[in-house]
């Protein structure tokens, strides 16, 4: 009777085993599996690899100089807060001293400032050696690229520059307006420069471009000096938004 009781429970529901689920519980089941992973945030692209100021010479043999890609995307450009990082202590980079005044001339075709004139004693970097075409390297037609204080290239020529430093080191002039604004705000929160800023800022306060007066004039360039004092004397500096 039992064996035959067993059968029948078998017939309906299946003696000692599990029913199986419906085939559209099944495929829910699967389905849900699947929305589980849809649900998940995608996984994200790599992301771009961030633009960084080179610290390393491009190779071993001298002048240390930065590569040759950064150095096309730097003179394409005015890069003033990447220059007072490149003119820092301690960076690698070979530096040149003028040896004559000279009108700022870009050989790459970029961005110039033409109105700051290159002065005697005046340090730049060295960042590419320019050849004649023929290979022949000839002292009034090769020359360097190089990197200014005020942040832009220029190009100069064999016989114009010396590698030893003169007794008093020069620079380009450095614009205050043209620094980015945590650049401008790490000088103002130092407070050895506080005080060339309020006096410069007293000076210039509501003097409109291209009506500057001669005080205004004078504490700009007292101020430019004092900026490259700072960096010179190994200043902390905000790493800058635009880099090449």
């Amino acid at each position: 009777m039992r064996a035959v009781a067993c059968l029948s429970l078998l017939l309906t529901f299946g003696c000692g085993s599990s029913p199986e689920l419906p085939a559209e519980h099944a495929s829910s089941g699967k389905s849900a599996k699947h929305a589980k992973v849809s649900d998940e945030e995608p996984s994200q692209e790599p992301a771009q690899k961030q633009k960084a100021i080179p610290w390393r010479c491009r190779k071993s043999k001298p002048p240390c100089m930065p590569p040759p890609t950064f150095v096309k995307r730097l003179c394409e450009d005015v890069y003033p807060d990447v220059a007072l990082h490149m003119f820092k202590p301690g960076t690698p980079w070979r530096r040149f001293y003028m040896l004559h005044n000279a009108e700022p001339f870009n050989a790459s075709g970029g961005a110039s400032l033409m109105g700051d004139k290159m002065r005697r004693g005046e340090e730049v970097i060295a960042l590419m050696r320019r050849n004649p075409r023929n290979g022949v390297q000839v002292s009034d037609i090769a020359g360097w690229d190089v990197l200014r204080w005020n942040g832009a290239c220029a190009t100069i020529h064999d016989g114009e520059f010396s590698t030893e430093p003169p007794r008093d080191v020069g620079h380009a002039r450095v614009e205050w307006r043209s620094l980015e604004l945590e650049i401008r705000q790490a000088f103002e929160a130092n407070p050895t420069f506080e005080e060339i800023y309020e006096t410069r800022r007293k000076a210039c306060k509501g003097i409109s471009v291209g009506r500057v007066s001669a005080e205004c004039e004078e504490n700009d360039k007292l101020m430019a000096n004092e900026i490259v004092r700072h960096v010179r004397d190994g200043m902390k500096l905000p790493m800058p938004k635009k880099i090449p």
